[in-house]
């Protein structure tokens, strides 16, 4: 009897072996670019032949180490039950990093719950001034919401709606202005010039972040009227290099480069320009404003 149990239980073992053998998922995994500059999407592909009629499971919660997951696209290909996963994501350090294996869940046809892991791949994330090795420069975090105790609402909404009154009285008084004044067409070049100076002027107002933001944004709808290019839509990498076509003789492309990339690293949690850089910062987007 127990040789009988023995040989049943080696029974088993070989069965399950051989279907865990037959249901092996056939993986493989790609990069769209070998390296990086801080901040620049990567698309992480990775293609996978699961056992027939098996399905990859919904609402499935992934994470990466040194990485934030932009987006995630998974779609059957074919017949023969190949999934491809695509994974839209961004650095937040410098150096070799790795896109660590994910664990992904499927389901088999009879209904059980089944995994693969994603492979392992590398690229190399750059800075455009940085040297430091692995600086983290992940983004601030979301505001926590603030709870709003019920017996404020009234008071609340009566100063609403006398914000709103006071703000269409000074409406009406500001058009009233603009029609009896003369009308006044400025260049391109000129608006961009006024703006900066108005924002440098308010900057005591302003958060930080904002004030690279909107300094960023007058430059690149600037140079977009300009030279008929989408400049918000490109990230720092692609706008440096179309930008540098059309540098003049007086601007030094490296300082350029550096300049470009204090406002990439402006919207981080660990970096925090002092008063000094950010008026030289400031000085450098007036001259080029006005060389350009």
């Amino acid at each position: 009897m127990p040789k009988f149990k023995a040989f049943i239980f080696c029974m088993l073992v070989t069965l399950n072996f051989y279907t865990a053998l037959y249901a092996q998922e056939f993986i493989v995994a790609s990069l769209n670019k070998d390296s990086a500059y801080i901040g620049d999407l990567i698309e992480f592909a990775v293609r996978v032949e699961l056992p027939k009629d098996a399905q990859i499971a919904a609402n499935q919660n992934f994470k990466l180490e040194d990485f934030e997951i932009s987006k995630v696209n998974i779609k059957r290909l074919s017949s023969s039950n190949v999934y491809e996963l695509i994974f839209e994501v961004y650095a937040y350090k410098t150096g070799h990093l790795a896109i660590k294996p994910l664990t992904v869940f499927y389901i088999n046809p009879d209904g059980t719950n089944n995994l693969f892991f994603t492979p392992e791949k590398t690229v190399d994330i750059k800075s455009l001034i940085a040297d430091t090795k692995n600086p983290n420069i992940k983004d601030i975090k979301n505001l926590k919401k603030l709870n709003i105790n019920t017996t404020f609402i009234v008071p609340i909404i009566i100063l609403l709606i006398f914000i709103i009154i006071l703000s269409m009285y000074i409406i009406k008084n500001i058009r009233e202005q603009i029609e009896k004044a003369k009308i006044v067409i400025l260049d391109d070049k000129t608006i961009a010039l006024n703006g900066l100076n108005d924002l440098y002027q308010n900057r005591a107002n302003l958060d930080i972040r904002d004030f690279y933001y909107k300094m960023s944004e007058i430059l690149r709808t600037y140079m977009s009227k300009q030279y008929k290019f989408d400049a918000m839509e490109m990230t720092t990498s692609e706008f440096f290099e179309k930008v540098k076509e059309f540098l003049p003789s007086e601007i030094n492309i490296n300082e350029f480069k550096s300049y470009l990339q204090i406002f990439n690293l402006a919207r981080y949690a660990d970096f925090t320009p002092t008063q000094k850089e950010r008026e030289g910062n400031y000085l450098f987007t007036k001259k080029f404003l006005e060389l350009i």
